[in-house]
Order: structure tokens, then sequence, then C-alpha cells
């Protein structure tokens, strides 16, 4: 049973955030700031209700956009580094970007999320 009707992807650097809701083509990038986090918030309002949104670990840089989630009582899976590049190097692909990671990690929450 699907508890999720959305699943959002963030792949998370230094200084900004990639974010794609699994089934959209679209990205779109934030600061990692706290203003961005508000800026991402605001535009993905009514996704966020009922999505599970999933990042990785990035040596730290993925607390801020966790510990606000969570406050915010959005779910949130901070999924281990190791398993996600396997299951994106599953699909064959060669070519990293953050947007293509951030598509990866919606569908990563997609398909992990019943398990």
């Amino acid at each position: 049973m699907t508890l999720y009707q959305n699943f959002i992807g963030i792949d998370i650097g230094k200084f900004s955030f990639v974010t794609n809701v699994h089934g959209q083509k679209s990205t779109n990038t934030f600061d990692n700031t706290m203003q961005g986090l508000k800026a991402f918030i605001l535009k993905h309002k009514q996704d966020l209700s009922d999505s599970l949104t999933v990042l990785e670990t990035t040596g730290g840089y993925e607390s801020l956009a966790l510990k606000t989630l969570i406050t915010k009582g959005y779910a949130v899976h901070r999924a281990n580094t190791r398993k996600v590049k396997n299951f994106i190097r599953s699909f064959g692909n060669d070519f990293k970007t953050d947007a293509l990671d951030a598509k990866a990690l919606a569908l990563y929450g997609k398909e992990r999320s019943d398990a």
C-alpha cells in the first residue's frame, strides 16, 4: 500500500540543491540556505503534504534541508549514498548531473517506499 502520492528527489550540494517531482521532466534549483528552502517549500506546498522527499547524505550539506522539512512535518528520507549510487548505476547511465541525480532520487523513493 502506497502512503505517498508524490516523490520528490533532492540532490544537495554545498551551495545549492536541485529538486524533481517524480514523473515531471523539469527540475528546479534553489540556494542551499534557509531562503532557498523557503522558496522550495512555497513552490511545492501542494506536493509536500502527501510526498516522500528523498535526499542523500552529502557530508552534512543536507542537514538544513532535512531538519527544516522534518520540523515542518513533511516525510523525509535520508538515503544511503552507496545504495542510491548502485540504484542509479543499475540503469546503465554513466552520466552524472545534479538534475539526473534529483530525478533518480525521486524514482528511488517511489520504488523503495513500499519495501
